[in-house]
């Protein structure tokens, strides 16, 4: 009896290190990309968004079979949104990890300063969301699929002098890489198609009081105020213009479409205009249409533009991996060859300078809500 008691430990200790060995090498085995998000931090709210859709991406491609045969890994490291953090989060996935494409650099200020270290370790940097100028054409490594504030900031310019006929607008935004590109690229735009700038002024990230900026712009009676930015801080400029009884319309760029400043800034939201990508939640387009369903059931909630736009920004990559791309330079050429991939954020096709090329939209928030812009009659 002992010994068959003793034999029957031997195979369950056998079976135990078997699977043990099994799950190991299951992970050993997978394939590793990184991700460089602000996870925590005054952009967590965006970061942990863009972090359900990249993990929706990698759970359908996994239940399928993964790339190639072998189960895909994220690795995620927390930038907080700031720049030095980073820099050292994309050197450990690269170093560390051994990861050959990053999701990230989130917003311009955190993945300009990693543009050095993709080119020299040949490692693709795909950004879902950056959008500043700078980052065209800086290396042939860096890929985004969110169009630049190029497009964006001449989009809106040209949009208020022809469509809102709007003659003069002050200016108010972000004081970061992105803030100040966009800025002055609706300023230039603006200008050119015979509008005036009556005032630009500036505001840091973490500021909470408006009120001098707001009341500057007030004095000089101009029509719109442009003001790009996120959303802690378009909230409370909303509630304090409304305080203020400024009358000026509201121009804005993709951070104002957020549900939050909906429920937050409430009656001093409605009227705004702003420019966003093209995704919309509820299409009836069925890959839309599929995505909202499968992130709805994951988590309970509606998916927004960043779920949207990592989510894509994952599909592309796995794209690669599934076609047997497994080094930096052979995943660059096959990102920078893809055209009309069918996103839910909108068809995407890449240019020569990595930046995409894929429409955007105009809304505005018409009886507390977002909606499609259209001219009053």
């Amino acid at each position: 009896m002992k010994t068959r008691w003793i034999a029957g430990v031997v195979v369950v200790l056998v079976c135990v290190a078997a699977l043990t060995v099994a799950v190991r090498s299951k992970k050993t085995h997978a394939i590793q990309i990184g991700a460089v998000l602000p996870l925590t931090g005054d952009l967590a709210i965006y970061g942990q968004k863009m972090k359900r859709g990249i993990d929706l991406a990698i759970s359908q491609a996994n239940a399928q079979g993964g790339a190639i045969g072998r189960h895909v890994q994220v690795d995620y490291e927390d930038d907080q949104g700031d720049p030095k953090t980073s820099i050292a989060a994309t050197q450990k996935l690269i170093t560390v990890n051994g990861v050959k494409v990053i999701i990230g650099g989130a917003i311009s200020a955190t993945a300009l300063p990693c543009i050095p270290i993709i080119d020299r370790s040949h490692i693709v940097l795909f950004s879902p969301a950056a959008t500043s100028p700078k980052l065209s054409g800086a290396s042939k490594y860096f890929f985004r699929n969110w169009p630049s504030d190029i497009y964006d900031g001449t989009a809106m310019g040209e949009f208020a002098a022809r469509s809102l006929n709007i003659r003069e607008a002050a200016v108010l935004y972000v004081n970061n890489e992105w803030g100040v590109a966009i800025s002055k690229i609706f300023t230039d735009t603006f200008q050119a198609d015979g509008g005036r700038v009556t005032m630009t002024e500036s505001y840091e990230p973490d500021a909470t009081d408006f009120r001098t900026q707001l009341t500057k712009i007030a004095a000089r009676r101009t029509q719109a105020i442009f003001i790009p930015g996120y959303l802690k801080e378009l909230v409370t400029i909303l509630r304090q213009k409304q305080e203020l009884q400024i009358t000026a319309a509201v121009l804005s760029a993709y951070g104002f479409y957020d549900p939050k400043i909906l429920e937050q800034a409430k009656t001093a939201a409605e009227g705004a205009v702003f420019t966003a990508p093209a995704f919309d939640p509820d299409s009836q387009d069925p890959a839309v249409r599929n995505f909202a369903a499968a992130f709805q059931k994951e988590y309970g909630d509606k998916p927004d533009i960043w779920a949207a736009q990592a989510y894509d920004a994952a599909r592309i990559v796995l794209k690669c991996l599934r076609a047997g791309a497994s080094s930096g330079p052979e995943i660059r050429t096959m990102i920078a060859g893809i055209k009309n991939f069918e996103g839910v954020s909108g068809r995407t096709s890449f240019d020569a300078n990595g930046d995409v090329q894929k429409p955007l939209r105009f809304m505005t928030v018409r009886h507390g809500q977002f909606a499609n812009y259209t001219a009053e009659k």
